[in-house]
């Protein structure tokens, strides 16, 4: 992703609004020999005044959640609406043709809970 400022939010706000919006977002990481990647729903949650939240369900002992408890470095790639541009379109048809979209990259680490456990023990007592 080319990240040109004339092109970038500086609005948190808007961005976390995007994100809460578009939040079937794409979690990757390093694996063994490749990069993985996984689609999950995920909730935004602003903590601590600005901090960031994205909190998910990924199911354990998969070929992912190996990967990220390996590596705790991942990139979450949030996606909205896209369409493609024609050069046709242009006054100046010695213009390339482009995609225009909306994304949001963030970058952070990964850490497990295992929140369904202590749900069913606080259940059982």
């Amino acid at each position: 992703m080319y990240k040109l400022p004339y092109f970038t939010e500086e609005d948190h706000d808007k961005v976390i609004a995007f994100m809460k919006e578009n939040s079937f977002a794409v979690v990757t990481g390093i694996g063994k020999e490749y990069p993985v990647a996984t689609q999950l729903p995920l909730n935004i949650e602003i903590r601590e005044g600005s901090k960031i939240f994205v909190t998910g369900h990924l199911m354990k002992n998969t070929d992912h959640h190996k990967a990220f408890e390996k590596n705790e470095n991942v990139l979450v790639v949030f996606t909205g609406p896209h369409c493609y541009v024609s050069a046709s379109w242009y006054t100046n048809t010695a213009s390339a043709s482009t995609w225009n979209y909306i994304t949001v990259h963030a970058k952070g680490k990964i850490k497990f809970t295992d929140v369904t456990a202590s749900v069913a023990k606080e259940l059982n007592n």
